[in-house]
């Protein structure tokens, strides 16, 4: 009997000691309640199995993990074992989220899978693409640990317990070899594309991306952590990135769309996604997304709110920003604006759904009394909420089923652009990736003297970044390889003006602070070691720098 790539994720989904313990990884069949020793014999074995491996990719949860950067904040800062403490500075190595990104067990799930495929006998040619897929994420795992921790343990082949291994940890560029030994595994064996019941499968392409953001990952340490930049490493993301150029993909018209329920089969700009189906795999952005009294439903619990000072950082139809642009206007601070603004954000002033089926201006300040009124239950801290990722008009607000992207077509174009600034300032091919996004957006294109100057490039792509991938957790990444965290996460995050009389788009006003926020250069770049994790395993000694 076959299934699809999603049944089988739902049925993996539904077994709770797939996850739990790697020894009984499948201690019943899924399908029959057979014993272990009876699975791992047949094609369909394998592709159950690894469908299980892929809860090990990233999913929805990082929206959440945006307030761990500038761009947003967490309404409640102690939830989930204390995310909002990140960006507060608040956190140590007992901080139970700590322990959230310290995925061995993901690892175990991993290499539990290859061993076990290993012995198993089918189409060597099917073989190859299933050891690929658990391979791809084998490798993001390990690159996403060497991102929060620095040097980790290393373990290549057995599925072992770490706890009970006694493992030290292990330079980060001996990981991150490894990891780029897996990517260039699944490149040889992923096809560029699925079709039928395989759509949403990893491919070539989410390969390609995965290499050639692990290279910009080091081209950005070396360069701006270690003051020695290099250039090959520079010139190897920018190849992988250019890969995927040659893979049909492209942007789709408009940017909200990305991001909605209907859109999930779309392959012209998503690369890969962690994947979710109505009613089965769900998940709750629409309601953490939304504040009180908004959408068909009215209920939103207002979980994370962007900031003010991402707002105000949108730029205006000029190409300039909101403190030198003639076109801005104060009293109508949301017009004239990049597109992606209105797209991403709800905003003071602007319609927005609301439970009689109307739309009404959205007014969070407290002197409304509205639903959604700031520092209320519901209504969050900052005035803003989010648009993008949110179903206003979908009536089960704790069950969305938009797909997540891990990769879009747009993140290949700025990794091409950022690292041709870097290796090859000027040339050409910059300005045709950056246009490319910029004129979906409603801005200006680049001119020729924005192309000739490095530093005006860099800043610009860094702005293009920040604006294109709000709420998919490429920020704080990006605020930590680029080495600026020390300055943007030192500053409070804020929300509307606090004076209801004071025109709502006036920065010289005012505001609600929303959260005090501190970051250590001096620790803050690296997370600390759970603590739970060194007290089985003294060997983790010693701690991250400050920690």
């Amino acid at each position: 009997m076959k299934f699809n790539f999603i049944s089988k994720i739902i049925i993996c989904a539904s077994i709770p000691v797939l996850f739990s313990n790697c020894e009984k990884f499948l201690d019943r069949d899924p399908l029959s309640e057979a014993a272990e020793k009876n699975f791992w014999k047949t094609e369909n074995d394998a592709l159950v199995g690894l469908n299980a491996v892929y809860t090990a990719l990233p999913g929805e949860r990082d929206f959440w993990r945006d307030c761990q950067s500038d761009n947003s904040v967490m309404t409640n800062a102690w939830g989930e074992g204390g995310l909002g403490y990140i960006s507060m500075g608040n956190h140590n190595a007992a901080t139970a989220y700590v322990q959230e990104e310290w995925r061995y067990d993901d690892i175990r799930k991993c290499l539990y899978y290859l061993q076990h495929l290993s012995k198993m006998s089918f189409t060597q040619d099917l073989k190859n693409r299933l050891e690929a897929e658990a391979r791809f994420i084998l490798a993001l795992r390990y690159f996403r640990m060497v991102q929060h921790y620095g040097n980790i343990p290393l373990i290549k082949d057995e599925p072992i317990n770490l706890d009970e291994s006694a493992l030290p940890r292990t330079d980060k560029n001996l990981v991150l070899d490894y990891a780029l030994e897996n990517v260039v595994y699944a490149i040889d064996h992923l096809p560029e594309h699925y079709t039928g019941a395989n759509l949403g499968r990893i491919n070539k392409g989410a390969a390609y991306m995965l290499k050639a953001n692990i290279y910009l990952h080091q081209a950005s340490i070396k360069q701006y952590h270690e003051g020695a930049a290099d250039s090959q490493l520079w010139k190897q993301a920018y190849e992988a990135a250019s890969e995927v150029l040659k893979m049909g993909y492209g942007l789709v018209d408009d940017y909200a769309e990305v991001f909605k329920q209907a859109n999930n089969l779309n392959t012209t700009e998503v690369i890969l996604a962690r994947q979710y189906v109505e009613d089965k795999i769900t998940h709750m952005l629409p309601v953490l997304a939304s504040p009180a009294g908004t959408g068909i439903t009215g209920n939103g619990w207002a979980s994370f709110c962007p900031t003010r000072e991402l707002v105000d950082s949108y730029l205006c139809t000029d190409g300039k920003d909101i403190r030198s642009s003639n076109l801005y206007d104060p009293a109508k601070p949301w017009e004239n604006r990049d597109k992606r603004l209105k797209k991403t954000f709800m905003l003071p002033g602007e319609p927005v759904l609301r439970p009689n089926g109307k739309y009404a201006a959205y007014q969070p300040h407290p002197a409304y009394n509205m639903g959604e009124k700031i520092n209320s239950e519901g209504g969050g801290i900052t005035g803003y909420m989010y648009l993008k990722f949110n179903e206003p008009e979908y009536v089960k607000t704790d069950a969305g089923f938009a797909n997540w992207p891990i990769y879009r077509y747009a993140e290949t174009l700025l990794i091409i652009a950022e690292s041709l600034n870097e290796f090859k300032p000027g040339d050409l091919q910059i300005k045709t990736m950056i246009d490319q996004i910029r004129k979906r957006a409603g801005l200006p294109l680049l001119s020729n003297s924005d192309l000739s100057d490095q530093a005006v490039m860099r800043k610009l792509i860094r702005e293009e970044r920040r604006h294109e991938f709000v709420a998919e957790h490429k920020r704080y990444f990006d605020i930590l390889r680029w080495k600026i965290a020390e300055d943007v996460l030192n500053k409070n995050a804020e929300g509307i003006n606090s004076n209801q009389n004071d025109l709502i788009g006036d920065w010289t006003k005012p505001r609600f602070l929303a959260q005090n926020r501190k970051f250590e250069k001096s620790k803050h770049y690296l997370w600390p070691v759970p603590q739970s994790s060194i007290d089985k395993n003294k060997n983790l000694l010693p701690q991250n720098p400050g920690w």
